[in-house]
């Protein structure tokens, strides 16, 4: 009975490993006690990753290179340069890399936040820009006007506006962009002040992962990120700390959200208890009737 019990105990292992694929990068750390270090940002880990830092290191969309010792990171599908890093404090001024060549890049698309990813870290105002105006219609007297000639568009120009939106009836408009810059910032008619507002950024504040890595960072381990359940993960020197429970850990998954090669071994197991059982049984019957 014993070797019964041993060779089902085996099957069933060997049935978990095959439906339950455990994942390569779960199983080692390797490359995350490295920090992102570029020109005059460094010392940055997670949730970032990028050059010696592998994927598994960061978050999907917090990739990091490195260009000529300029750090560059995409939000939203816009490019931005890196000016300043605060890894303490968790924040990075950046500025928007299209418009450092001039006030109308070839795709208008606003500056948007991921805010499970970042927050706005300091006071700021909204910069916005119109394009593809009516040339026929009077702008706002404090609104600024611009040739499009540094793009290669000398027959378009841009008009810009500081502070809210005041909406198509002032600006008549097909497209407009907004850029966070300085609350400093009040003259949206000299363009010289404007890319120099543009030139100075603005600082977001990463949130993501912050408080599920606190405990395993203080502990000496490193933190990863794992794509399967879009959850932040704690490495152990080499491996998956499979029993490591931050203090702030995401969400339980509940039994019906369970895989269902799960429940599959589940149902296994209990397949195998019962006829065991009923094998267990029908021996001591069996002894029994002997015995009469």
């Amino acid at each position: 009975m014993a070797s019964l019990f041993n060779i089902l105990h085996i099957l069933q292992f060997i049935i978990l490993l095959k439906l339950i694929q455990i994942p390569l990068y779960l199983s080692s750390g390797e490359g995350c006690e490295n920090l992102f270090t570029c020109g005059n940002i460094t010392q940055i880990g997670f949730p970032f990753w990028g050059e010696e830092r592998p994927e598994k290191c960061g978050y999907p969309l917090l990739q990091l290179t490195c260009i000529n010792n300029i750090s560059y990171i995409t939000i939203n599908d816009v490019k931005y340069h890196i000016l300043e890093a605060k890894p303490n404090e968790h924040t990075l001024r950046i500025t928007r890399e299209d418009y450092l060549q001039g006030p109308c890049p070839a795709k208008h698309v606003s500056t948007t936040l991921n805010t499970k990813i970042f927050v706005y870290g300091s006071k700021y105002n909204n910069l916005t820009f119109f394009y593809d105006c009516l040339p026929s219609i009077a702008f706002p007297s404090r609104s600024g006007r611009f040739s499009c000639l540094s793009n290669g568009f000398p027959d378009e120009y841009v008009y810009t506006w500081f502070g809210s939106n005041i909406g198509v009836q002032a600006f008549p408009c097909k497209e407009s962009m907004v850029v966070p810059v300085s609350t400093l910032f009040n003259d949206v008619q000299d363009f010289i002040k404007i890319q120099r507002a543009i030139e100075d950024g603005f600082v977001v504040k990463w949130v993501a992962g912050i408080e599920y890595c606190k405990k395993c960072l203080k502990s000496g381990q490193f933190c990863g990120y794992n794509p399967t359940s879009n959850q932040p993960t704690c490495y152990c020197r080499g491996q998956s700390c499979s029993n490591f429970v931050p203090d702030a850990s995401p969400p339980r998954q509940s039994q019906e959200s369970l895989p269902p090669s799960v429940f599959l071994v589940k149902w296994i197991s209990m397949i195998t208890y019962c006829k065991v059982s009923d094998q267990d049984r029908t021996a001591r019957t069996s002894t029994v009737k002997k015995h009469d």
